[in-house]
């Protein structure tokens, strides 16, 4: 069995977090953070992939930018 990388799905989120500020609200770190209930050290760790997000918190994530969580998640968005 090939070895999967377990960090794709935290590379995934954090390109798409911060492409739909980028595209959709425009949002600052501080603004999301705010918006997320988040701290703006989690948004930037999400970010950069750095670390594992709860479940929680990509459902903050969502609900921050309006969007489901699949969206959030989802490895064909360009």
């Amino acid at each position: 069995m090939a070895r999967r990388d377990v960090r794709t799905a935290r590379i995934v989120l954090a390109r798409n977090v911060r492409r739909v500020p980028a595209l959709a609200q425009n949002m600052s770190q501080e603004e999301l953070a705010h918006a997320a209930d988040l701290s703006q050290d989690q948004i930037s760790d999400i970010e950069n992939a750095k670390h594992s997000v709860t479940l929680d918190n990509i459902q903050r994530l969502a609900f921050a930018f309006n969007v489901r969580v699949a969206d959030l998640l989802d490895d064909k968005v360009k």
